[in-house]
Parts: C-alpha cells; sequence; structure tokens
C-alpha cells in the first residue's frame, strides 16, 4: 500500500460526492480516525466547492486532479486545476459548503483553523497547484 493517492474530477458540483467517497476510502485503508477522516473531507469540500463557484467560469469545462498523502504527522491535499490563476487568498474567506461534514463543535473560522499551512503556485504548463497541510 501506497501512502499516496490521486483522484481526476471535471470541474462539476455533482462531482464532490465522489471526491468525499474517495477520501472515505482512502481515510478506512489508512485507519485514520474520525475526526481526521472529517477534517479532511471538510477542507477537501470546500476547497472544491470554491475552484467550482469562484475560479472557473459558468459552463466552463475543466479538470481537478486531487492527491492525498500521508505525511506523519500531517495530512498533505494537493489540488491541481486548469483554471485561469487565482488567488488563494480568496479562498481563505470561503467557509466550508453544507454538504461538507461539521465539526462536533461549531468553530468560528469554519474550516480554517483545520490547515496549518497552504502553498499556492503556478506551474510552468499553466495549470494552479495547491498544496495543504493539515496536521
Amino acid at each position: 500500500m501506497t501512502n499516496a493517492s490521486r483522484i481526476i474530477l471535471s470541474n462539476r458540483q455533482e462531482n464532490l460526492s465522489l471526491l468525499l467517497e474517495f477520501i472515505r476510502r482512502w481515510a478506512r485503508d489508512r485507519r485514520l480516525s474520525a475526526t481526521r477522516q472529517a477534517s479532511l473531507e471538510k477542507v477537501a469540500g470546500a476547497i472544491f466547492q470554491h475552484l467550482l463557484s469562484s475560479v472557473y467560469r459558468p459552463g466552463e469545462p475543466g479538470s481537478i486532479a486531487i492527491s492525498l498523502q500521508e505525511k506523519e504527522p500531517r495530512l498533505c491535499v494537493l489540488f491541481e486545476d486548469d483554471a485561469p490563476p487565482h488567488d488563494p487568498a480568496d479562498l481563505l474567506a470561503v467557509a466550508a459548503p453544507a454538504q461538507c461534514p461539521a465539526p462536533k463543535a461549531p468553530h468560528p473560522e469554519g474550516w480554517r483553523h483545520l490547515v496549518e499551512s497552504l502553498i499556492y503556485y503556478r506551474t510552468t504548463d499553466r495549470k494552479n497547484r495547491l498544496v495543504v497541510f493539515l496536521s
């Protein structure tokens, strides 16, 4: 068993459920705690929703690759998309979508408190990469 996995989805709202199922399988295979799994689902779901609603233009086709990796003691989520360049600061202002599991106790910052660090860069082949580390 490797410690990384990848899924590529089109930028369509109905693919959020495929992403969450992918995360659940990955987390189950690694025996992550329910809390870590819920945090991962919440953050990845919020970022996916942000890309769909704020980065891609309405009706614009695109693809989003999501890679998951366990780098003890952290989890790493890498998003790679073919949308126009975007500012990751906009992402930090976004609240988690209702479709994603909520933590047991509400937190005033939504999902942002779950993120240890976030790195954004544009690749030479004109893709956006967003690397997110969760504790």
